[in-house]
Parts: structure tokens; sequence; C-alpha cells
């Protein structure tokens, strides 16, 4: 394999690097979604998607820190894979759930940085 190091940034290696970890992780190779640009448990990230959360999403859908709003709640929620996540927010969903899709509002790196706040309320008491 040739050397990358001098066409590729070193931020590009790194999603590089993950996204092949990913690949051998899963099964037959094949990806389950979109790769997040950045490590999910990054604390700047969690607190910026703390703020956007706050901003859109807490008011009248999922209530403050996720839990008592008319969707569902997100504190101690371990059944959410981030992918998931990522493509509801970004596509929205009809159905029983109604959510609408943010993926013209948002950035995906936005996006991705709710995500890490919602992984990070998962961890969390209910």
């Amino acid at each position: 394999m040739p050397p990358w190091g001098t066409v590729l940034e070193s931020t590009e290696i790194e999603q590089l690097v993950a996204y092949v970890k990913r690949l051998a992780a899963t099964p037959g190779g094949q990806s389950t979604g979109p790769l997040a640009p950045f490590d999910l448990n990054d604390e700047t990230r969690i607190n910026a998607g703390k703020r956007r959360f706050a901003k859109t999403c807490a008011g009248y859908c999922h209530g403050f820190e996720g839990i008592g709003g008319r969707a569902p709640d997100f504190k101690g929620r371990t059944d959410l894979p981030a992918e998931m996540a990522y493509e509801t927010i970004y596509k929205g969903r009809q159905g029983a759930d109604v959510m609408p899709p943010w993926g013209a509002a948002f950035t995906e790196e936005q996006i991705w940085e709710l995500v890490a706040y919602l992984q990070y309320l998962g961890k969390q008491q209910p």
C-alpha cells in the first residue's frame, strides 16, 4: 500500500482508520450507517449537542435533559445506536412517533453533536 501521509490530512487519516476498524468489526464487512466524524464521547461535542438540544428539541418534544416531553425519553436509553439516531434526526420519521427532518437545518457535524449528547444521556440514570 502506498503512503498516504502526503495526500491526506491527519484528521482524514484518523477517519479512514476508524472506518476500516468499523468495517472489520461488522459482520460481512458491511457498514451499518454513517460514520461519526469525531469521538462521540468528546465532552466539547457533547456540550455543543446539549446546547442545540436545549434550543431545538427540549421545549415541546423531548423535555429538559431528554425526559418528560411528548416524545420518547433519552435518559437511560441504551437501545438507540448512534447511526440510527443520526438517520432519524437527519431524515425525520413518520408514523406513531412523528419527527421532522433536521438534515436541511443542521450540518452533519451538528447532527453528530446531537447524537453525542443523546449517547451521553443514554448512559445517565432515568
